[in-house]
């Protein structure tokens, strides 16, 4: 038992400090300074990539925006059904316009369905301004396609007419 006792008390007595080499304190110092300047320049590098992989997310972002939401996103459905509608009443109009003037021999006939045709695409282009003003307006709509059939009819009716007159002329 005096032998436990004396083993504890061995124990409890105070340590001896080791004594640190001489250049100790140096060696650490220069250490840290090392560590310092290596963390400065890993820390200036881990900034510059995470601003670089912030500006490739933004681009990222902007162009699936802008491939899911581009140009015909920002247009109306409205103005894409309207732009199917007159570029098919516009080829229509100008088939009609072609075989006007190969079938009429009459330049000033010609020449003054040409000024009423012009007069009447003036005010459509008109309509059409206020119409990309003023989106998905139904009233505006409607006036550019009445403006496209009455451009279509007037070339119809001229048509019909300049068939009547030659009809007239041949059973004469």
């Amino acid at each position: 038992m005096n032998n436990i006792k004396d083993i504890l008390h061995e124990n409890d007595a105070p340590a001896e400090t080791p004594t640190l080499p001489k250049g100790h304190r140096a060696e650490f110092l220069e250490k840290l300074t090392v560590t310092e300047t290596n963390s400065s320049v890993i820390k200036s590098f881990f900034y510059w990539r995470a601003i670089a992989a912030a500006c490739v997310l933004l681009i990222g972002i902007g162009a699936f925006v802008y491939a899911n939401y581009g140009k015909e996103a920002a247009q109306p459905s409205l103005f894409a059904e309207m732009k199917a509608i007159e570029d098919e009443y516009l080829k229509n109009i100008a088939s009609e316009w072609e075989t006007f003037q190969l079938s009429a021999n009459d330049s000033y006939l010609v020449k003054k369905y040409e000024e009423r045709l012009q007069h009447l695409d003036a005010s459509y282009q008109e309509l059409k301004a206020t119409f990309l003003v003023q989106k998905n307006s139904l009233t505006t709509l409607e006036k550019m396609i009445q403006n496209l059939q009455m451009r279509l009819t007037l070339l119809q009716e001229i048509q019909q007419h300049l068939k009547r007159l030659k009809n007239e002329q041949q059973t004469l």
